[in-house]
Formats: structure tokens, C-alpha cells, sequence
């Protein structure tokens, strides 16, 4: 009997959890994850803060615990943050223990400053805490470069990439893929479409790497080939499982497809084949949640489609939008699910809790 009152209570402890959303969205967003998710997780009865990144620090706590310093969040998630005409105390704070709290991370680039917020994130990974995403797959998914090196390393086909290494070398980078034009011009930090740019020809091609380098002269461009498609397909894999998948169509008038540039998502079906490099290109970063981004093949049953890179913090809006509507088919009527219940749902299983120690 007493061996199945401590099953019962282990199984109590495995299913609960709290969520520590570390954050840098803009909760009065309606496009914004943050928002979304502290949403869904207390429709599930999960213990949920959302922590506003700006002025958040830590604290040791007793044994294991540590404890979390942030300005007040508001019911809407709006944070209190000090101002020069006002100040602000910062709320009790919030208790972190690595056997039940669970830490997502949005809205913070490892590459464009933050340098604290990133120490931070650090020390809860070395204490043993679950993050969502690891450092590790975020310092590869926010250097787009870094992305595509692991492709390379886990040969994973990708469009033909190469990186201009300083303010004259556009020459040599175009020479590399040919001087087929257009090309795709991308700075290797960016998200969400910015600094993604079409070029038509070598001389543009030279006034833009112009710019960009007397802007900053420390600045990482890539330059990859062009592949012609009316749409791309964002795939989000979570704990080594796809759990759905969008068509993105290029915008009109422009040549990307990012929901939040205005693309309107449809649901998508994946071959066999593009679930199976989806999922090779997510354990190719780590990856824990992440958006897989490809363009797909002419043949794809056959042919592996192009992927583009992996987004460690991937919008879960547009998705969750697509994937819960009334899917109508021929005899069928499935009803639509909700991706973000679906993640939080999944991560009740410990066994995808992996805490590392220094």
C-alpha cells in the first residue's frame, strides 16, 4: 500500500510544474507568444509568471532554489518598469525550484546585446533548471551563419551560403554562386524578415555591402542563393516530435513569407521525407521548441527540401491560428487543436526535462 501511495504522489509531481516565462515581448501584442502562452498555461491549471527581462535579477535561495527578482507584471503582463520621472520597487519574488519550474525564454537575442540576461539564463541552466530553449541552441539559431554551419556539419541541404567577410569581399561572395542573380543578402543577426534583403545585380549587390559596413563595420552578412517558390514552410518540432506544420506564402508584392511581415499561413501536410530532415535539422541546433523553416523541393517525395535556418523562440501566433480551425475534409470533420496547449501538455513528461550542471 505504501508503495503505491508514493507512485501515486511521484505521478502527481511529474504532471505539475510551474512556468517561468522569461520575457522581452511586447504583451499588448496580439502577434506577441509571451502572452499567448501565460494564456493557455493557466487554462491548464499551470502556475504561470511572466518575468519582464528589463531590471530582472537572481538570488541563491535555500538548497537548490533560486529566486527571481522582477518588476511588477500586471494581469495583462504589463511590467512597471522604473522610469526618470518615477521609480519602482521590484515585486516578492518568484521561487524557482529545478524539480518543478520550467524556463522559457522570449524575445532575447544571445547576439545584440542583453549580455546580463544571457549570464542569467546561464547560471539557471548550470543550476540544473530546464530551459526552453538551451543557450546552446539559441547562440546557433540567432547567428544565422552559425545556423547554417550546422547544416553543413549535419548535411543538411541548404541553399548555397556564403559569408562576406569584410566591406570588399561581395565580389569574391558572388563569384562563389556563380553571379546568378538575384541573390538573398541577409545580415546574420535578425529575425522576423529585418535585415533580409533581395539583390538584382553585382552593383547593388556592392552598394548595399557598402552601407552596411560604414554602418558597421563589424557587421556579419551572408549571401545565399536564390531559390525560386511561391511559398515556404515553417514546421514546429517539439521534444524530437513535429506537432504541425504551416504554409507560408510569399507576400505579394515582396519576397518573403514571415506571418509577421503579413504572410497569411494555410495548414500544410508534410511527406514522409520532410518530417524526417525536419527533424534532423532541429537536433541538428538542439533544439527543444523551434520553428523549422524550409523551401520545398520540386519532387518532394523524392527531393530534400532546402531549409533555410531554425528559430529557437518561433512565433507561436500564426500557427496556433491555423492549426485551430475546423479542418473540413471529404467524410471527415477533425477539429482544430491548439499547438501551445499542446507543448505545455507535452512537457508534463520529466523525461524531456534535462537540467545541466557546470
Amino acid at each position: 500500500m505504501e508503495d503505491f501511495k508514493d507512485f501515486i504522489t511521484e505521478k502527481k509531481e511529474d504532471d505539475t510544474y510551474q512556468l517561468v516565462i522569461l520575457s522581452h515581448d511586447d504583451p499588448h501584442d496580439p502577434n506577441e507568444t509571451a502572452p499567448l502562452v501565460q494564456k493557455k498555461a493557466k487554462e491548464l491549471g499551470i502556475e504561470v509568471f511572466l518575468a519582464e527581462l528589463m531590471g530582472c535579477y537572481l538570488e541563491d535561495g535555500e538548497g537548490d532554489t533560486k529566486l527571481l527578482y522582477t518588476y511588477p507584471v500586471d494581469e495583462n503582463g504589463k511590467a512597471d518598469l522604473p522610469t526618470i520621472k518615477k521609480d519602482s520597487e521590484y515585486s516578492e519574488p518568484i521561487i524557482m525550484n529545478p524539480k518543478n519550474t520550467l524556463v522559457m525564454v522570449r524575445g532575447l537575442n544571445a547576439k545584440d546585446g542583453c549580455a546580463s540576461w544571457w549570464t542569467m539564463v546561464r547560471t539557471l541552466e548550470y543550476a540544473g533548471f530546464k530551459i526552453l530553449n538551451s543557450v546552446k541552441c539559441n547562440d546557433i539559431c540567432n547567428d544565422k551563419w552559425h545556423n547554417q554551419m550546422m547544416f553543413q556539419r549535419h548535411e543538411i541541404n541548404t541553399p548555397r551560403t556564403v559569408l562576406i567577410r569584410h566591406a570588399a569581399g561581395d565580389v569574391d561572395a558572388a563569384e562563389k554562386l556563380d553571379n546568378k542573380f538575384p541573390m538573398i543578402l541577409k545580415t546574420s543577426i535578425g529575425s522576423q524578415g529585418i535585415g533580409v534583403m533581395w539583390v538584382e545585380s553585382a552593383k547593388s549587390l556592392h552598394g548595399i555591402v557598402q552601407l552596411l559596413y560604414r554602418e558597421n563595420p563589424y557587421i556579419d552578412i551572408i549571401l545565399q542563393e536564390h531559390i525560386k517558390t511561391n511559398y515556404d514552410v515553417r514546421v514546429i518540432v517539439v521534444g524530437g516530435e513535429i506537432l504541425g506544420a504551416m504554409k507560408r506564402p510569399i507576400i505579394k508584392g515582396d519576397f518573403r513569407s514571415n506571418v509577421s511581415q503579413g504572410s497569411v499561413p494555410e495548414t500544410f501536410e508534410l511527406t514522409k521525407l520532410e518530417k524526417k530532415e525536419s527533424l534532423r535539422a532541429a537536433i541538428a541546433v538542439d533544439g527543444d521548441i523551434v520553428g523549422v523553416d524550409f523551401i520545398p523541393s520540386k519532387d518532394r517525395e523524392k527531393e530534400n527540401p532546402y531549409f533555410i535556418e531554425v528559430n529557437s523562440t518561433p512565433g507561436l501566433v500564426g500557427i496556433e491560428a491555423v492549426l485551430s480551425k475546423a479542418v473540413s475534409k471529404p467524410l471527415v470533420k477533425e477539429k482544430g487543436i491548439s499547438i501551445t496547449l499542446e507543448i505545455l501538455k507535452k512537457y508534463k513528461n520529466r523525461d524531456l526535462w534535462k537540467g545541466i550542471k557546470a
